[in-house]
């Protein structure tokens, strides 16, 4: 590639330092450089399976947890959430459907891993992955930091 082109090769380090609390102490809610790359062939599975499908994500420091959804405008793809929240200086995962509440799951793997088991995508990634989809979720992501209430009223 000539040093004056715009493309950037991937695997971009999505980030290089960990997010830290205000006391400075490393955050465990938000999802790690692994986490994050499972959560891509899980996005990119599920796109694979079911064209349309779209991804957010949120990271909430004030409420310290991190949630991907997934979801299809067209339908014929569940709507679903999984999310990592910190709880008494722990992190925990969670899973839930559109219709069901959310159940505390062991690990994050639990669900992209059996996913992709059962999407069973070629063992060729190239036709699947979709690493830029990824980052676009990635860079679009919602963060939340603190909730100010105005209030026109005195």
């Amino acid at each position: 590639m000539s040093e004056q082109t715009n493309v950037v090769p991937f695997p971009l380090t999505v980030r290089s330092v960990l997010s830290v609390d205000v006391a400075g102490s490393p955050t465990r809610y938000e999802f790690t450089e692994g986490e994050l790359a499972a959560l891509c062939r899980w996005f990119s599975a599920m796109k694979y399976a079911f064209p349309g499908t779209e991804g957010l994500m949120m990271v909430s420091h004030q409420e310290s947890y991190s949630a991907v959804g997934l979801y299809n405008r067209a339908g014929g793809a569940p709507n679903c959430l999984v999310a990592k929240h910190e709880v008494g200086g722990a992190a925990r995962f969670f899973w839930s459907t559109e219709f069901d509440p959310p159940r505390q799951i062991k690990d994050l793997s639990e669900i992209t891993d059996a996913h992709i088991r059962a999407i069973r995508p070629p063992r060729n990634e190239k036709g699947w992955l979709d690493p830029t989809g990824w980052m676009g979720v990635y860079a679009s992501r919602l963060i939340a930091t603190q909730l100010q209430v105005v209030t026109p009223y005195p």
